[in-house]
């Protein structure tokens, strides 16, 4: 189940990454009308459906330096989600400044979590029975 949905969020986010941000966005900005997104977003996250997609379709290929680098990504996310959002709001946003609803912290945390988990674990298919 969990991976359908995964499938579909790298999907949406590969065909029209614009609205995917702007969807969430309205769910975790108080003033999204206030930010504007960088140029060289928009590319990247359609770059991080198929990412998302491709891991999905080959679990096995997602190592080496994509893992290692969700899992530092994760990490830091985990332990410090306010500095995580300090660092990339204005990497993200041309002007103004986002003002992040109160769950966004929190959230942010626990997907930190899940990318370290991902990262060390792996996301093993049915017919593999051996580890990462």
């Amino acid at each position: 189940m969990i991976k359908r949905l995964l499938a579909v969020f790298g999907l949406v986010e590969l065909l029209v990454p614009r609205r995917f941000i702007e969807f969430w966005e309205g769910y975790a900005l108080e003033n999204p009308e206030d930010c504007s997104l960088k140029r060289w977003v928009i590319p990247v996250a359609r770059l991080e459906g198929l990412l998302f997609l491709a891991v999905l379709a080959k679990p096995r290929a997602f190592s080496g330096p994509i893992r290692a680098a969700l899992g530092w990504y994760g990490l830091m996310a985990a332990l410090s989600p306010d500095g995580y959002l300090e660092y990339w709001t204005p990497l993200i946003y041309e002007d103004g400044r986002p003002e992040w609803k109160p769950w966004v912290v929190p959230a942010t945390r626990v997907i930190g979590v899940c990318y370290v988990v991902l990262a060390l674990f792996g996301w093993p298919s049915k017919n593999d029975t051996r580890r990462d």
